[in-house]
């Protein structure tokens, strides 16, 4: 193979989706949760690339797949929200994975300071939580070229 091909966004997120789908027991639910821990990390210390709105998306799909409802699950998501907001890639698919996955809106509104049945758009959002979002797979389709 060429030894010029690296693993980018795209190939971690589809490791990300197979995780967040994986059907199974304790363990292999465990399993999916290690290997989607170990791709998230991965791919934040890869020159080829880095978390965007899809990866942090994917993985609270993960966690709400894989982990049952809980006080760990959800301190789980602030600190991905709040690594997410950091990384200023909060967009669509994480804020309706966070809607999605709130047990009666709580950690929903902990990550984003509005309740979970109220319209948000991400103009309402903090540009800081926001500022580095490529939306459309065209447009980030062209970013990984540049990469």
């Amino acid at each position: 193979g060429k030894e010029s091909l690296q693993p980018n966004n795209v190939v971690f997120n589809s490791v990300l989706n197979a995780c967040a789908f994986s059907m199974g027991d304790l363990e292999e639910q465990s399993k999916a949760m290690e290997i989607a821990s170990s791709m998230l990390v991965e791919l934040g210390e890869s020159p080829h690339g880095s978390p965007d709105q899809v990866t942090y998306g994917t993985y609270l799909k993960v966690i709400a797949n894989q982990m049952p409802a809980s006080n760990a699950r959800s301190q789980i998501v602030q600190a991905v929200f709040k690594k997410c907001a950091r990384s200023g890639v909060v967009g669509e698919m994480v804020l309706r994975q966070l809607r999605d996955m709130s047990i009666k809106g709580e950690t929903y509104k902990k990550c984003v300071g509005k309740s979970v049945h109220d319209e948000i758009s991400l103009h309402e959002l903090p540009s800081s939580w926001t500022c580095n979002i490529v939306e459309g797979k065209r447009k980030r389709r062209r970013q990984f070229r540049r990469q």
